[in-house]
């Protein structure tokens, strides 16, 4: 039974303008927006967009029907989308708005991750991952990434692969949470596997963190860096950041004292991009009950941060994402809940200046309506999300800036 919780190149640009369904195009800011046809069949929900150093688009998904759920992903060519294929599927995976499956990809191989129920409690589920070697050819057999046995909430997982065909991935582990009293905290950690999906080495990165915020990571210059929302023992629940640094985590640190006190946690993780020795950190905050997207920026592999910058406020819940351009601005995609709900791309120089802000889509406020991911490639950004207007679908878009 699914548990649904509401908790290129010039010819590829070409050819999809050709199939395009529609294209605005927005003056001040001299970029295009161009709806792609999706390869998500209808009942499609939780996808995500990844590309990889080869300039390849990749689309994951997870579609529903009945009583199963099946993740599948398709591959965008020079030709349009490659056939859509299956990752793995089953009648007993945890399908949540905010914490969903995700596809990592290099050109050795891949990684797709997505949460199995263990036991009967609502929220005793595990991380389970398939992984994909290009020289086999081959997907793995699922397997468990931690290795705790604890029936407990083991989730909102991101990934990030290594030049050398390992993959970092981070995930937030409840297992101190029972069998303990009073119980104990949710907890950070992280591990590197190789293609084969065998542990390498793995880390508690966090002691004390925030319940059902997203992780997120990117590769600096300088190595790895993950965000994700801290909790003090006052509930304070500020965003930090840990960087590997020759072979050792360096000590959780704030990346801006929102002191954002709350008592439940606000399902609304922070996104981390990096390019180089450029780090752009975004997260949404409602510090007095001022919702707020701000923005840090750090021109030295996330060593330091500049002070922060504000995205949207006001009329806005959050669902952040980041990425960088190959020109070197920095893109934040964020809703707009002002009347209908929007998803807004706002583009930054690199100094934090505002080069302007572009409407994607009319959404919706809701949980069905979920995060929007946005991924660039070039200086273009892809954009999905899930359109909920009739029978829900994932949708993708290009801003060519």
């Amino acid at each position: 039974m699914i548990r649904l919780i509401e908790s290129g190149t010039a010819a590829l640009r070409g050819l999809l303008l050709a199939l395009s369904i529609s294209i605005t195009s927005y003056a001040a800011g001299q970029e295009q927006l161009t709806l792609l046809p999706s390869p998500a069949p209808d009942n499609s929900s939780l996808s995500r967009v990844v590309a990889n150093e080869s300039g390849e688009i990749y689309l994951s998904w997870v579609s529903q029907d009945a009583d199963q759920a099946t993740l599948a992903f398709a591959r965008l060519t020079s030709e349009g989308w490659d056939a859509a294929q299956v990752i793995g599927e089953g009648r007993n995976w945890f399908v949540n708005w905010a914490d969903f499956p995700g596809l990592s990809v290099d050109s050795s191989g891949m990684v797709a991750h997505w949460l199995q129920m263990s036991a009967t409690g609502t929220y005793d589920y595990d991380i389970r991952a398939r992984f994909y070697s290009q020289d086999k050819a081959a997907w793995t057999e699922a397997r468990t990434i931690h290795t705790d046995g604890i029936s407990a909430e083991h989730g909102f997982v991101s990934m990030l692969p290594f030049s050398d065909g390992t993959t970092l991935i981070s995930w937030l582990d409840g297992r101190e949470t029972v069998h303990s009293e009073p119980p104990g905290a949710m907890t950070l950690r992280a591990a590197i596997f190789d293609k084969s999906g065998a542990n390498i080495s793995e880390w508690k990165l966090a002691h004390r963190v925030c319940d059902c915020c997203q992780t997120s990571s990117a590769m600096t210059e300088k190595g790895p860096i993950i965000v994700y929302r801290d909790r003090s023992q006052q509930e304070v629940r500020d965003i930090y950041a840990t960087r590997l640094v020759d072979g050792a985590w360096t000590l959780p640190q704030a990346i801006y004292n929102d002191n954002w006190q709350i008592a439940g946690c606000p399902v609304n993780g922070p996104s981390v991009a990096a390019m180089n020795k450029s780090v752009a950190v975004a997260w949404f905050s409602a510090k007095d009950d001022i919702p707020k997207i701000q923005l840090v920026l750090s021109t030295n592999s996330g060593l330091s941060f500049s002070k922060s910058i504000v995205v949207g406020s006001l009329n806005t819940n959050g669902r952040v994402d980041t990425t960088i351009l190959e020109s070197g601005d920095i893109i934040v995609s964020w809703m707009d809940t002002a009347g209908e709900a929007k998803i807004m791309l706002s583009r930054f120089d690199i100094t934090g200046g505002l080069l302007g802000t572009t409407k994607v889509a009319v959404s919706s406020a809701s949980r069905r309506s979920g995060f929007p991911i946005i991924e660039a490639l070039g200086n273009s950004v892809y954009v999905t999300w899930t359109d909920i207007d009739a029978t829900p679908q994932v949708k993708v878009a290009r801003i060519d800036y």
